[in-house]
């Protein structure tokens, strides 16, 4: 079972409305001239508005519910027919097909905890890009970072309203790890509304804190030619203080 089959319920209520991305996407697409492969694509937020725009695109997660919820988005939607659902794990990755561009989005990457795990995700993704292809990999930088210096607290992610009424709220707590270069997090889903109980969902991921370098060298090992590194999504020059470190490479 995946660490997000247990949130899936309430991921697309805190997520769904999260676009800044989705424009320097929509220009590497257009710059593609072939089908896309996004990795953890979750439920569908970056897949549905690009079959919208005609591209075909498969999309690869672990967990069975956000791959159902990205199904039942792209049903609605009318476009089934233009994106395939994968439940693989992006390090052991068996596609029938190679891709002419492949996306790591919104520090997905980052859950990767390990430098064999990387490499073998890496390696793996090569293999399924026809060389002169394009990777677009997105890590959290400043993003995550001032989470170190809050470990042991308890953040406010944000609240929000349900079809039903009821409210979810999402709690954060960050743990500094003292022998990796790491995030040990604890999400707090808490549903809730006036006057009963609140039922509470916590899950557990990790997060990797990436150095430019050693991500540059990880790429270069696995057969990528690293074209740019952004810091911001509308193309800001990359710094050590940039919200992000977004990668542009491309397969040799």
């Amino acid at each position: 079972m995946s660490d997000y089959d247990s949130i899936a319920p309430f991921y697309d209520i805190e997520h769904t409305p999260f676009d800044e991305d989705l424009d320097m996407y929509r220009n590497f697409a257009g710059l593609c001239g072939g089908k896309i492969l996004e990795l953890a694509c979750g439920s569908g937020r970056l897949l549905l508005p690009l079959a919208r725009e005609g591209y075909l695109l498969t999309g690869v997660d672990t967990s069975a519910a956000m791959l159902e919820l990205a199904k039942q988005g792209l049903v609605r939607a009318g476009l089934a027919g233009r994106c395939q659902l994968v439940q693989q794990d992006m390090c052991s990755l068996q596609l029938p097909e190679t891709y002419s561009l492949a996306i790591i989005a919104l520090g997905s990457f980052g859950h990767i905890t390990t430098r064999e795990r990387q490499q073998q995700a890496l390696a793996s993704i090569r293999r399924h890009l026809n060389t002169g292809a394009g990777f677009i990999l997105d890590i959290s930088n400043e993003d995550a970072r001032y989470m170190e210096d809050l470990s042991g607290q308890m953040l406010h992610q944000g609240t929000w309203q349900q079809e039903d009424g009821s409210y979810v709220t999402h709690f954060l707590s960050p743990a500094s790890s003292t022998t990796n270069h790491l995030l040990d997090l604890t999400h707090f889903y808490d549903v809730h509304r006036q006057g009963e109980v609140v039922r509470r969902t916590v899950s557990q991921t990790s997060l990797y804190l990436f150095e430019r370098n050693e991500a540059e060298l990880l790429l270069e090992q696995a057969g990528f030619r690293i074209k740019n590194v952004y810091g911001t999504y509308d193309f800001g020059q990359y710094e050590h203080k940039s919200p992000r470190m977004i990668f542009v490479a491309e397969a040799r």
